[in-house]
């Protein structure tokens, strides 16, 4: 039994050592090749070359800019709607789920053209389009992780407890629900971040510069510079969601109270 017990120990190791070099070497191979010059010392020129690049500091301003708009719209159509689903229609979360995922199974640039049709004309002249767009991309993830953070939770106790002293459904779930799943709001924030900043087909169908689309033109003149801000972005989101989860670990209670 004892062996066995190792065996399985060693077995779990083996899986996530596999795991970790299935993610790390990409990168490390990715770190070497940007920021390693000809004479083996390592440099941070391709930075240096990107911060003197107007069109791609541009591109990087845009997109952080559509990628606030995308987490705002995602977060005040999501904690609402899934907050009722829980509460009111917990029996229709299956086929909710199914909806959510067809974003995954119909192809972007048919998303793309679709979009492109049906959204109304002064929207075309905007890159701020591309957030309408960006809110159904994130869906899938963003709305598992919000839901996850529900499911884990007592929501039909919390609300009860809150009405009980005077809250309504708004107040109860700005006070109340937001502090217990906000694990599940950071990791839905963070997804929809990293979406954006690596969405390429619709930004580059409706024509806009964004940090995607200029990074691959980018890439044909430099492509340690278009690599080096790659790994930076990847590497970058990575350890936010990772000092979020860890902070999230520490301040993991359960609030009842309405103000």
């Amino acid at each position: 039994m004892a062996g066995l017990k190792v065996v399985q120990t060693l077995f779990q190791y083996a899986i996530i050592a596999i795991g970790l070099l299935f993610f790390t070497l990409p990168i490390y191979a990715s770190t070497v090749f940007a920021f390693r010059n000809r004479d083996g010392e390592y440099t941070l020129e391709p930075v240096r070359a990107a911060s003197n690049n107007d069109e791609l500091m541009a591109s990087i301003d845009l997109t952080l800019r559509i990628a606030l708009g995308t987490v705002v719209l995602t977060l005040l159509i999501l904690i609402p709607t899934v907050a009722y689903i829980h509460l009111v229609i917990p029996k229709s979360r299956g086929w909710i789920e199914f909806v959510t995922l067809t974003p995954l199974v119909i192809p972007p640039i048919v998303q793309g053209v679709g979009f492109l049709y049906s959204m109304p004309s002064q929207l075309k002249s905007t890159p701020y389009a591309l957030i309408f767009a960006y809110v159904i991309l994130a869906l899938p993830f963003s709305y598992r992780a919000i839901d996850a953070a529900f499911s884990a939770i007592d929501i039909r106790t919390l609300y009860d407890a809150s009405v009980s002293l005077g809250g309504n459904f708004f107040t109860v779930i700005r006070q109340v629900l937001i502090p217990n799943v906000s694990t599940g709001i950071y990791g839905a924030i963070f997804l929809t971040i990293a979406l954006v900043l690596g969405e390429f087909a619709y930004a580059s169908l409706l024509l806009w510069d964004t940090f995607p689309t200029v990074l691959a033109v980018a890439g044909l003149s430099g492509a340690t510079t278009a690599v080096a801000l790659s790994v930076i972005s990847l590497v970058g989101v990575w350890l936010v969601l990772t000092a979020i989860t860890l902070f999230n670990r520490k301040n993991n209670s359960i609030m009842v109270g309405v103000k």
